[in-house]
């Protein structure tokens, strides 16, 4: 045994310890032969020692067979249980959650407790149908509604059965459903997305009108709501939506640079696409789209002002892939001037001693350079600024 793994051990077995000490102590005092106290002090200093010399197994026959399921030991199942669930040994809480949940003498409470340790004891286990059916028994119950809801809602979600997660979190009482409008709304975009990948544009349309009835702000829903525009070729409405989201999510607004560019193209509209690209249009971080913006610069402006705009945003906006690309190929070029690349040096500089990261969890500072509907590390919605 390392000495990593026995520190890792040692505290939680001693808490647990301890948990088992009072509730043995209880147990012995109440029991009338002298014989069976003794036996029983036995059987816990013996399963203590497995569990101490990680021998898990053993401990968990040794604490089933000596302490009696009753009033006064149910919570040291339950807190022996969650133990090996906290630490990753799930087939060990499983059989802990499931013997209590096999003895006759439980009051109700007690053994709708066990099915909820048990139906985590499943999630964590990835064994979703087995969690889900324990999760839709404690949704009857009055103590139980709440968190099997959310355990039904995480399973549904896991899946990506949004449907089913949407119609789930309307179980909550109305005055609790506020709290959740904006996962919902989420729910409805995912509708949606999936609804535009096969060419149903119309409910794709109805999807979003919910998401937007859930959250009337909801910037994801406006901006899919231009794609819908988009690929109907009403590209105005299309520009019109993607634009209100420049000033309130410029973020998102980065996202359809090119398919705003050729929108303009499109209808025709050269003073509009200028007015945009003088105004509004951030560098987009994607190596097709930025080709698509600088083309349409350069179209409009003229390459060596295009040039100087381009290094303008870069001091507002920083370095992404493609600007970086093309800055090394202008200075490979001697298209650069000395005074362009000193300033450009100095602000790479500054800017590398605290990398700056594109997008930031609201909720736990998760940092990526992907924009993430759903946080990846914590699994907050709408979390990334």
């Amino acid at each position: 045994m390392s000495w990593l793994g026995a520190i890792d051990w040692i505290w939680p077995a001693l808490g647990l310890a301890f948990l088992l000490g009072i509730g043995v102590s209880r147990w012995w005092t109440t029991q009338i032969r002298s014989d069976q106290s003794s036996q029983v002090s036995q059987e816990y200093f013996k399963g203590l020692n497995f569990l101490l010399n990680e021998q898990p197994d053993k401990a968990i026959e040794v604490f089933i067979k000596a302490l009696e399921v009753d009033s006064e030991t149910v919570e040291l199942h339950l807190a022996l249980g969650g133990l090996f669930r906290r630490k990753g040994q799930v087939d060990r809480a499983t059989r802990i959650h499931q013997n209590l949940i096999a003895r006759p003498n439980l009051t109700e409470e007690q053994r709708l407790q066990a099915i909820y340790e048990l139906a985590h004891d499943y999630y964590k286990a990835g064994l979703l149908d087995r969690a889900e059916n324990l999760f839709l028994e404690l949704r009857e119950s009055v103590s139980y509604r709440q968190p099997a809801i959310e355990g039904l809602c995480n399973i549904y979600q896991q899946q990506k059965d949004w449907q089913k997660a949407i119609d789930v979190l309307r179980l909550h009482k109305r005055g609790e459903r506020a709290q959740h409008a904006v996962r919902v709304s989420h729910y409805w975009c995912e509708l949606a997305v999936l609804a535009i990948e096969s060419g149903d544009y119309e409910e794709a349309g109805s999807c979003l009108r919910n998401a937007l009835a859930e959250n009337r702000g909801s910037a994801r829903a406006i901006l899919l709501r231009g794609e819908v525009k988009f690929k109907q070729a009403d590209y105005r409405a299309a520009i019109d939506l993607w634009q209100s989201l420049s000033v309130s999510n410029p973020k998102l607004a980065e996202l359809v640079v090119e398919k705003t560019i050729m929108g303009y193209q499109r209808l025709g509209d050269a003073d509009g696409l200028k007015e945009y690209l003088l105004n509004v249009a951030s560098i987009p971080k994607d190596p097709r789209a930025f080709d698509l913006w600088h083309q349409a610069l350069t179209d409009i402006f003229g390459q060596i002002e295009a040039a100087e705009r381009i290094f303008q945003q870069i001091h507002q906006e920083g370095l992404s892939g493609p600007v970086a690309n093309y800055l090394f190929t202008k200075t490979d070029q001697e298209n650069v001037s000395i005074e362009q690349l000193k300033v450009l040096l100095k602000d790479l500089l500054n800017r590398a001693r605290s990398r700056k990261i594109e997008y930031t969890c609201a909720g736990c500072g998760f940092d990526t350079k992907a924009m993430h509907w759903l946080c990846p590390n914590c699994g907050e919605w709408d979390s990334f600024s």
